[in-house]
């Protein structure tokens, strides 16, 4: 924990302070605080967040347009504040700044069932507020902004561990990590393999053509992305936004609600009674859920982020987390087998 919080101060270093780049932002501060990887400035206009991001202009005015959309009828949303120019960004020196305005609450607690159901209650509601964005992005830009096809993804995940594992086979010498992966990759080989055949055999292609189940996904739909106050939530940190199914995220919210608790089958209901109390779920999409749960994201997201050196941990970090992740496996097996008698057979009935 205290080696992620260094990587981050380190990240935080890169922000340019001075006084002549607050006057180009047209903002008077009179205080600043670290905040994670960002900046809380108090100003005279209240306090706000300054962020530097690693995506280009394009990007930032897709999720700040897709936001502005959202908010005319959810409120809960984080948006960007707007330069003098009218932009929502503002470039300076080889980086790239956004300002929001912050909003007030603590983060939530996915220990908290009544959180829960706030925070699976207000995805659905920001999922809703988003219906037509898909079309009012395509009039704008003349382009459509449906993500990649999970079929896409699931390929290229089996492609990757293929070449990591061809990788770590070429070591002369072999730490931990190394050894742990080459123990396991080819389990998970199989195991991609067989999402790839159910992903054929489900209804996905349909729910894709389906207008009510595309809609904004935040995809990063952690505890603290999600604030709270007067039992009322706030959903922060857009920055992986896409246009996607529903359901995509809907099941990266329930498993970062779950990994960390011997993946709870109770826990998960909680997460979708919470989303059907706003919208009701299709059965397809239930069963498209199973298939992204058994996809194994944790041991392909940690070994490709280890040897590709996607982040800036120590290695110490990335072999506990990598052990913790494997220990979680034996639970995500129960919990395939009960979310199967649950919903997969009984909605095929």
């Amino acid at each position: 924990m205290n080696k992620t919080k260094y990587s981050e101060k380190n990240y935080l270093c890169d922000y340019d302070l001075s006084l002549k780049f607050f006057n180009e932002l047209g903002i008077k501060v009179n205080d600043v605080v670290p905040l994670r990887k960002v900046f809380v400035i108090s100003t005279d206009e209240g306090n706000k967040v300054l962020k530097r991001v690693n995506y280009g202009v394009d990007r930032i005015n897709l999720i700040s347009d897709s936001l502005d959309y959202v908010k005319k009828s959810y409120n809960n949303v984080i948006t960007y504040n707007k330069f003098k120019d009218g932009l929502s960004y503002k470039k300076w020196k080889d980086d790239i700044y956004i300002v929001m305005d912050i909003l007030d609450g603590r983060e939530a607690s996915f220990s908290n069932p009544v959180e829960i159901n706030l925070c699976a209650e207000n995805i659905a509601l920001m999922h809703n507020s988003s219906n037509g964005l898909r079309q009012y992005l395509k009039d704008k830009y003349n382009k459509d902004f449906l993500d990649i096809s999970l079929k896409d993804k699931f390929q290229k995940a089996y492609d990757e561990l293929i070449w990591m594992k061809s990788l770590v086979k070429s070591y002369k010498y072999k730490n931990e990590f190394d050894e742990l992966f080459t123990e396991n990759v080819d389990k998970h080989l199989l195991e991609i393999k067989e999402v790839q055949e159910e992903l054929e055999k489900s209804k996905y292609d349909d729910l894709r053509q389906s207008a009510d189940t595309i809609c904004l996904c935040h995809n990063d739909l952690a505890y603290h992305n999600f604030l709270t106050k007067n039992n009322e939530i706030s959903i922060i940190d857009f920055d992986f936004m896409t246009l996607d199914l529903r359901i995509m995220d809907l099941s990266d919210f329930t498993l970062k609600a779950i990994k960390n608790v011997a993946f709870d089958i109770d826990k998960m209901l909680m997460c979708i009674n919470g989303y059907e109390n706003i919208s009701l779920l299709k059965k397809e999409e239930k069963e498209l859920l199973y298939i992204l749960i058994k996809f194994p994201r944790d041991f392909y997201t940690i070994s490709r982020d280890y040897y590709y050196k996607r982040k800036r941990w120590e290695y110490e970090v990335y072999l506990n987390r990598f052990k913790t992740k494997l220990n979680n496996e034996e639970f995500r097996y129960e919990f395939l087998e009960a979310y199967k008698n649950t919903f997969v057979i009984n909605t095929r009935n």
